[in-house]
């Protein structure tokens, strides 16, 4: 018998390559096998997925420790992570887009029916629907951003360090919003205090999640949690101004 992947010699016992250490598969594909190895492909059904989850709530340090000093089968690996979040974050927003843009739509306010005001009206609908469309994109292109600012901020780690905290934290908040929002969608919660308590959640878990990792007092946390959002703030106005004013002059 030979490795179908690479070509050495195997013996009928082994389950695995000696040579390249792919998986010796002999059986017929059925939909059970396919389906187990979609989850520990790319779930790591092995508990990885919830152990990550969880342990980024209780022990966010020694989640981003483990994978900063090597250890690897612990966890899930960050960016990993990341995409199964924003695969289940997209599963969500498929069902909710609707009443987001109602959201948005309501809060607008505006009755006044004029040329400019519908311009600005479906100037807002549509930048909404491409953040929303484009989630994914704008997650992973502001990741360096946003761990531009960490560095600026809490110092301790290189920029790579701090990008992979980001993305543990990051993704981890995708998911806890996830959850909140499907069980608004379920018990017909209005999006505006899901979207507000998510926004207050996020705030403390990245102050939590921070705090324990650096090993922050209460007081350091608190400072260093404003000007990490100040400089977050002044960075969207920035870039809402830019993003806006070429949106705005192409329609």
């Amino acid at each position: 018998m030979e490795c179908k992947n690479c070509n050495t010699s195997l013996m009928e016992t082994n389950k695995f390559c000696s040579n390249c250490s792919a998986k010796v598969i002999s059986n017929r594909l059925t939909l059970m096998y396919v389906v187990e190895e979609f989850f520990a492909t790319f779930i790591s059904w092995d508990n990885k997925f919830f152990k990550t989850f969880l342990h980024l709530f209780t022990q966010p340090k020694l989640v981003v420790n483990s994978y900063l000093t090597g250890v690897r089968k612990r966890y899930m690996q960050p960016f990993s992570f990341m995409i199964v979040a924003l695969t289940i974050y997209g599963v969500y927003m498929y069902f909710s887009k609707g009443e987001v843009l109602e959201y948005l739509d309501a809060i607008s306010g505006n009755t006044e029916t004029n040329a400019e005001t519908e311009k600005y009206a479906e100037f807002g609908k549509k930048s909404t629907e491409l953040a929303i469309s484009y989630f994914n994109v704008v997650t992973f292109v502001s990741i360096p951003f946003l761990a531009l600012i960490n560095l600026l901020v809490f110092k301790g780690e290189n920029f790579i360090e701090h990008c992979i905290t980001l993305v543990y934290v990051y993704a981890n908040y995708i998911l806890g919003y996830t959850i909140i929002g499907v069980f608004g969608l379920l018990f017909n919660v209005n999006f505006g205090y899901v979207y507000s308590l998510t926004t207050v959640l996020m705030i403390v878990y990245h102050m939590f999640a921070y705090q324990k990792i650096f090993e922050l007092s209460f007081f350091n946390i608190i400072v260093k949690t404003i000007f990490f959002w100040l400089l977050l703030t002044i960075v969207f106005i920035i870039f809402s101004i830019i993003s806006g004013a070429i949106l705005y002059s192409s329609m």
